[in-house]
């Protein structure tokens, strides 16, 4: 079944789910039901490294919310 997930970072970067491109940050894309590790690839100016969620119940209106922190690069 398909799932509703919305990955935000304050800048467009592209999502990997299970280390495959799955969307970009700040817009709704579908996953598969079920559990997912979410990260935003290399350049990694962000925390944290990944999030495993399980996603399950969403609607496209109601996506699954997913956050990830900017940090600067040292």
């Amino acid at each position: 079944m398909d799932e509703y997930v919305k990955v935000l970072f304050p800048t467009q970067r592209q999502v990997r789910v299970d280390g495959e491109a799955g969307g970009f940050t700040n817009k709704i894309f579908q996953v598969e039901t079920g559990n997912h590790v979410f990260d935003l690839g290399p350049k990694k100016n962000y925390r944290p490294e990944q999030r495993e969620c399980m996603v399950k119940g969403t609607l496209p209106e109601k996506p699954m919310i997913i956050a990830f922190e900017r940090v600067d690069d040292e």
